[in-house]
């Protein structure tokens, strides 16, 4: 015969409380609980400075870990959420069930016996969820602490590589400086000894060429690099003495010398970016040797207008200028006034 089962409500009620498995209400209150803990592991302090790159290697590796870390806390977030619903939906047909049973059964002893073991199992698989969700809580609780020992392990590692990142720069800022000084004093040895050195204006509206009239900015045209530069007369793709090389600073910026719309931007048989831009009456201006292109195809751009970086060719910060017109080069120091 199968035994008969009674479950007081008094008990049912402390069983949903989670208090008789000792579960905190909400996981803060666990987190707190748990960083009281001796046994909980710390962060454990470096015997020796890292190098830069051990910082960046352990960055990465500590940044992993805490984007995991938050993956699953998410994913438990929403496990807890789906556990604590069938809690409560097995909670109420519990109590139901259990109240049922201390009404005299209608249908007999076998009735109420099948009654108490619809309840029986009611209550394991009310047990289970409740330790289901204590165990839940307990991991969130886990990986908020693990979070907070990675942002204490995370935060020095920053403060130094933010060091070594502004120390670089300081250094990168002196030999610029370097570089300049010994340009202005003529002992530069990137520039070729026939190179000469000329300061770039800044565009203003006198630049500005009458439409479709570019023949009449020849002689005035503002350099394509601004600031202190050292010019020389090259061979272009037209023949000696058609192009020219500009040597400038490591931060120098190629810069349109006219209005006009770009018609190319891409890379030469050499791997050099060059741009070229169409200033009307077939004019067109080629600005070779840069490290990425500020403009795209098709787009009309005024004078001035920054084209892309310069690149680095041979050690030394180089452009190559090129003006052509209906198809051939164009000798181009006049157009500025060399």
């Amino acid at each position: 015969m199968r035994r008969r089962v009674a479950f007081p409500l008094a008990v049912f009620a402390v069983v949903v409380s989670g208090a008789a498995f000792g579960v905190s209400s909400s996981p803060t209150a666990a987190l707190d609980t748990l960083s009281q803990r001796k046994d909980i592991p710390r962060a454990a302090s470096p015997s020796r400075a890292l190098t830069p790159t051990e910082v960046e290697i352990a960055l990465k590796e500590l940044t992993a870990e805490k984007q995991s870390l938050l993956a699953e806390a998410t994913e438990l977030t929403a496990n807890l959420a789906s556990t604590e619903a069938r809690l409560n939906a097995r909670g109420r047909a519990y109590y139901k069930q259990v109240r049922a049973g201390l009404v005299p059964a209608g249908g007999g002893f076998d009735e109420l016996v099948d009654h108490a073991v619809r309840v029986e199992r009611t209550h394991v698989s009310l047990t289970r969820d409740l330790e289901k969700a204590k165990s839940i809580r307990k991991r969130l609780a886990d990986v908020e602490l693990r979070v907070h020992a990675l942002d204490r392990e995370v935060g020095p590692l920053e403060a130094q590589k933010k060091a070594w990142d502004k120390a670089k720069s300081y250094l990168r800022q002196a030999d610029e400086r370097k570089a300049a000084f010994d340009r202005a004093f003529g002992t530069s040895s990137s520039a070729p000894s026939d190179a000469v050195t000329i300061y770039g204006r800044e565009v203003s509206s006198d630049d500005v060429a009458p439409t479709g009239n570019f023949a009449a900015m020849k002689g005035r045209l503002a350099l394509p690099i601004a600031g202190r530069t050292e010019v020389r007369v090259i061979e272009g793709s037209g023949g000696p003495g058609t192009a020219l090389e500009l040597h400038a600073s490591s931060s120098s910026t190629a810069r349109s010398v006219a209005r006009g719309r770009v018609v190319f931007v891409d890379r030469d048989e050499w791997d050099r970016l060059s741009v070229i831009i169409d200033h009307g009456d077939r004019f067109f201006t080629v600005y070779t040797n840069l490290v990425q292109s500020e403009v795209r195809v098709g787009e009309t751009i005024d004078a001035g207008i920054a084209l892309g970086p310069v690149a680095q060719a041979n050690g030394a910060t180089v452009l190559t200028f090129e003006l052509r017109q209906e198809g051939r080069a164009v000798i181009a120091s006049p157009w500025f006034g060399l």
